[in-house]
């Protein structure tokens, strides 16, 4: 009796070091490649299509795509800081244009908040630019929150709400309309209601946000593993 089918096989090509989402800088991996082959007597004879690939650490066994192996840590982080510092900035216009008028005194406002904030200037002219332009598209920005709110811990959530909050209480009293799109800024942020409602009570009491301990960026996004052989 002639006795054949087919089985997946593993085998790792390619071995080196590279930056472990859980290990960190340096961690060993094998890249392993799983294809199915032809058996014959259980003995795999011919190789047939291939299943998948993916990088497996050799310290904590984590799986990964391949494209980890291209990871800059340092690169995602600007990048990240990045997003944020823009994310930080349009929310603020997004609030500034929440009751329908912009004076140079609330430009002003948002230039020292952003600048004491981030520690980076907006020039006059670019930010006069990017107002117009989200007011010609509807003037509301916050969608460009989706980008940052997976990657930011509470500190740094908390701190978007002060950048709106401060903009909208600018001018002495916080329209409802502006009430409105703080609650959407941190529902889109995913804070609790309590947490929101906390945080309110703060910045209406005249205390800021002190800086945090550990950072405001903490990328909490699960690295997905490729699909193993079953």
């Amino acid at each position: 009796m002639i006795i054949f089918g087919t089985r997946g096989v593993t085998t790792s090509p390619e071995s080196g070091s590279f930056h472990c989402p859980s290990c960190g800088l340096g961690s060993p991996f094998k890249w392993k490649r799983v294809r199915n082959f032809f058996t014959l007597y259980f003995i795999p004879l011919i190789p047939l299509n291939k299943i998948g690939e993916y990088i497996e650490c050799q310290r904590c066994k984590g799986t990964y795509n391949t494209e980890i192996l291209s990871y800059d840590p340092q690169k995602h982080a600007l990048e990240i800081e990045a997003q944020y510092q823009t994310t930080m900035r349009q929310v603020m216009i997004s609030m500034l244009l929440a009751d329908g008028t912009v004076d140079n005194a609330e430009i002003r406002e948002l230039q020292a908040i952003f600048a004491e904030m981030t520690g980076r200037q907006l020039d006059d002219t670019s930010l006069r630019q990017e107002i117009s332009q989200i007011q010609s598209q509807g003037g509301n920005a916050i969608q460009s929150l989706t980008a940052v709110a997976g990657v930011l811990n509470d500190h740094g959530k908390e701190k978007v709400i002060e950048g709106a909050y401060r903009i909208a209480a600018a001018d002495g009293t916080v329209a409802p309309e502006e009430q409105q799109l703080l609650g959407k800024i941190a529902e889109m942020l995913g804070l609790s209601a309590a947490h929101f409602k906390g945080l309110m009570a703060t910045l209406m009491s005249g205390e800021r946000i002190g800086p945090p301990a550990t950072g405001q960026i903490e990328d909490n996004r699960p690295n997905t593993p490729p699909p193993l052989p079953g």
